[in-house]
């Protein structure tokens, strides 16, 4: 009897072995495909709040203030004024610049459209008070430096990798009172859109 019910048990183990493969592959293949299927992902949200939001002559959408229950994005730190560069690499490199005071507190973090961060930089990262990154596809980062062997001293060069994306742009406000100074801050970053150099 005590046989008869091992070896039933071992004809059921390759089976259930087997379903529970296929069950973890379904699910961990869903999670990974997340954030290329899902409708409202991070890039989709924010490109919808940066085309609703005023937008400075140097190419920042400013975010609007966070109020409870219209976040943008989640878990978001009310003590941080942000802002948004979206970039599209197939018109041309993407170059950001912004200018860094160690009183003040400015972070830039660079997501491929899927929301990977690929890049990130503060203002502890400056050199001689500014940060400058370049972002480009890995074929005009390497035509850039074919071209332009040397950077600029404070020039970073990222390569993105996909075509779309973001930067978000980061100021804290140490007090409420400072929220307009932390704005002014987003508001001196430039992104602008450059053309590659012939090659």
């Amino acid at each position: 009897m005590r046989m008869k019910l091992l070896d039933r048990l071992l004809d059921w183990l390759p089976w259930t072995l087997a379903t529970i493969c296929v069950a973890g592959s379904v699910h961990i293949i869903s999670i990974l495909l997340m954030p290329e299927v899902a409708p409202r992902n991070a890039f989709a949200r924010l490109a919808a709040a940066a085309r609703a939001a005023p937008t400075t002559e140097a190419g920042v959408a400013l975010l609007p203030r966070e109020t409870p229950g219209a976040e943008v994005m989640p878990f978001e730190d009310p003590a941080f004024a942000e802002g948004v560069c979206l970039f599209d690499l197939s018109k041309g490199l993407m170059r950001v610049v912004a200018d860094a005071d160690p009183e003040d507190y400015l972070a830039l973090s660079f997501y491929a459209r899927t929301g990977r961060v690929f890049h990130a930089a503060t203002d502890r990262s400056a050199i001689k008070g500014k940060i400058e990154v370049m972002i480009g596809d890995a074929a005009q980062i390497e035509n850039l430096e074919s071209q332009d062997e040397e950077a600029p001293p404070s020039q970073v060069r990222v390569t993105s990798p996909t075509k779309r994306g973001f930067v978000l742009i980061r100021s804290l406000a140490k007090r409420m009172s400072d929220r307009d100074r932390a704005e002014q801050r987003l508001r001196m970053v430039k992104c602008e859109t450059v053309a590659e150099p012939e090659s």
